[in-house]
């Protein structure tokens, strides 16, 4: 499995994907965007294979999150705290939204979250976003590698 040629765009609030992947999944080219806006500035100036995303981003300003605040204390009960919560703990399906609404459908998904127990929930996304796939925590590199070839039509 050669990924050497690939691009991998990495969108997290942090820097742990970036490192884990650079460290124990090599070959790929890895970029990073700190957010939705930022991984849309990405795919609009470089070709990129396959976008690893994180769900929740809490490390950003408030300013940089996607999604309706005022809506989403509207339907948190009036409190924004929680409103603001749910955007943080929910932000890698805004960004999907968001990818979608640009016109990035067609790029590979890989969202760091544990659907296992959430079938109904990831097949719903799943017919909104043809391309989305997903990983545990608990993922080993090898078994990254490995769907990271299978999006790209790399054979081991």
């Amino acid at each position: 499995m050669n990924l050497s040629h690939k691009v991998v765009l990495i969108v997290e609030d942090g820097d742990e994907y970036l490192d884990n992947l650079t460290r124990f999944v090599p070959g790929p080219q890895y970029v990073q965007a700190k957010s939705g806006d930022g991984a849309v500035a990405v795919l609009r100036r470089e070709a990129v294979d396959i976008l690893y995303l994180d769900m929740r981003f809490d490390r950003i300003p408030r300013t940089d999150l996607l999604g309706d605040h005022v809506k989403a204390t509207r339907d948190h009960n009036g409190d924004p705290l929680r409103a603001l919560r749910f955007l943080q703990n929910n932000q890698g399906l805004f960004i999907l939204e968001k990818l979608r609404s640009e016109n990035f459908i067609h790029v590979p998904v890989i969202l760091a979250y544990d659907f296992s127990r959430e079938g109904r929930r990831f097949e719903h996304l799943k017919k909104l976003h043809p391309s989305l796939h997903w990983v545990p925590d608990s993922v080993t590199p090898g078994e990254i590698r490995q769907l990271m070839a299978e999006l790209t039509g790399e054979r081991g």
